[in-house]
């Protein structure tokens, strides 16, 4: 190597009396004499996939946060009519505690399939970036006459249910490839260069740019595809489903084979999607209907062309008739004034299992509403003091604060009074109560209830006179 020498003229490098190099930067006047070191992040080490970031006029470093919009643990025993449609034609599949599994039965018959899909779509927006990530795992080696796919696609409702829109992972015989499908037009990668072993779990992740789709497995890069010429993006839909099929077509298979789904994720990255924790919520589990793993359908107590029966409510337990789920109608005999907290309305908050999702229940607000029915207030007034209870963890609103026990909460939401002569049908005279929370929303855990209590101050036991009402709370799920 030359020794770099100072004082020397002609072209050469010099350096100070100090033994430093001698550099005079350029002022950026010269872009093209500009020394510099480019930057570059490296995304995958196996194929040196490399890309550098980028920076607005304003000098800001582009960022990509990710926002959540589906995320599921199959890990409960039955179906989540909620979230999922589920398809099948003589070919099984079960839930468990391992995972949703398809073909269950371990059939080879030809003409046969599975497909289960979310309700839920996802978008597609502009130069956004929208990514499935799925753990999953096969029970056996590939084999003729099987196909599996799984990813973003729109099923065909009927057997085969074959892809008819969409991007997805692909095994058939030949192994593991990629598929974008345009309106049934597909295009695929060649199979990858990967063997997977038996019975173990993979992390496959599909993420859809407008100009190019990549397969990802263990965060290695085995494919892509190109948006085909004259194409706008990779499919043609806007949005699309979750979805997984199974299908033995072209005659029986050569041996059972089964996909055991644990887990997948949807999320979008580009765009600032910002979402509270309990909205996330909602768009993850359902809105107002059962958790996975749970009771099915609608929380509230809110049964199809059928009026509630009146009842007196107890403080220590729900009375028959009464409204169990989180929120919905009911009707309560007009009584006496007494210092009486009453159970009107009572839900529990499901316990977290191994097969049962443990999710905090967020109250954001609370409506009550009423009508006087049965018979007209008579010589006294009609009037009742509402709250809200929660955080117990026994039905009743006598429990103890102790170490493995916990008393309810309670927080007032307001009175509703019925004059002396108020007729059938007549509703309280400050109308609905209404209660939001705003900043400081009501958390109920896991295991814990959550009450509408209401205390007669002022009434008298008149024949026939009931109150009938309605409760709403307004939640979500952590």
């Amino acid at each position: 190597m030359a020794i770099i020498q100072g004082d020397v003229s002609g072209n050469v490098a010099e350096v100070d009396s100090n033994k430093r190099l001698k550099v005079n930067l350029d002022t950026g006047t010269n872009p093209s004499q500009v020394g510099a070191v480019r930057l570059f992040s490296e995304n995958d080490a196996g194929s040196n996939y490399l890309l550098s970031p980028e920076t607005d006029q304003d000098y800001r470093l582009r960022i990509s946060n990710e926002a959540l919009f589906d995320n599921e643990i199959l890990n409960y025993t039955a179906q989540n009519t909620g979230k999922y449609v589920y398809r099948n034609t003589t070919m099984a599949s079960t839930w468990s505690a391992a995972g949703f599994t398809t073909n269950s039965g371990n059939i080879t018959t030809t003409t046969t399939g599975v497909s289960f899909t979310t309700y839920a779509e996802f978008p597609i927006l502009g130069t956004s970036s929208l990514f499935c990530e799925v753990a999953a795992s096969f029970s056996a080696a590939t084999t003729t006459n099987t196909l599996v796919d799984f990813g973003l696609f729109r099923p065909n409702t009927a057997n085969p249910y074959n892809p008819t829109d969409g991007i997805y992972f692909r095994q058939t015989a030949a192994g593991i490839s990629g598929v974008i499908n345009s309106n049934g037009s597909e295009t695929t990668t060649s199979p990858f260069d990967f063997i997977r072993n038996i019975n173990q779990k993979y992390q496959f992740i599909i993420a859809v740019h407008q100009q190019e789709v990549q397969f990802w497995i263990d965060d290695v890069l085995v494919g892509s595809i190109q948006t085909p010429v004259g194409q706008g993006q990779p499919c043609l839909s806007s949005s699309l489903p979750f979805c997984v099929r199974h299908a033995i077509t072209g005659g029986a298979a050569g041996a059972a084979l089964s996909f055991v789904l644990n887990e997948y994720s949807v999320t979008i990255g580009g765009p600032n999607i910002s979402q509270t924790a309990s909205i996330l919520g909602q768009r993850l589990y359902g809105s107002y209907q059962g958790l996975s793993g749970g009771a099915m359908g609608q929380l509230s107590s809110y049964a199809n062309s059928t009026n509630p029966t009146a009842a007196a409510p107890s403080n220590t337990a729900l009375t028959a008739n009464l409204p169990s789920g989180l929120g919905g109608q009911g009707s309560v005999t007009a009584a006496v004034a007494a210092v009486t907290d009453g159970i009107w309305g009572s839900y529990l908050v499901p316990a977290g299992t191994v097969a049962v999702q443990g999710r905090r229940l967020v109250v954001r607000g609370v409506k009550v509403d009423a009508v006087n029915t049965g018979a007209a207030v008579a010589t006294t007034a009609t009037t009742i003091q509402f709250a809200l209870a929660f955080g117990h963890t026994a039905v009743s609103l006598a429990t103890a604060e102790a170490a493995t026990t916990k008393a309810p909460r309670r927080v007032t939401l307001g009175y509703m009074s019925w004059p002396v002569g108020a007729a059938i049908g007549q509703g309280p005279q400050s109308g609905p109560i209404i209660v939001d929370f705003g900043d400081a929303p009501i958390f109920v855990n896991p295991g814990e209830f959550v009450q509408l209590i209401g205390k007669f101050l002022v009434g008298t036991a008149t024949a026939s006179q009931t109150i009938n009402f309605v409760w709403q709370p307004i939640y979500g799920w952590e």
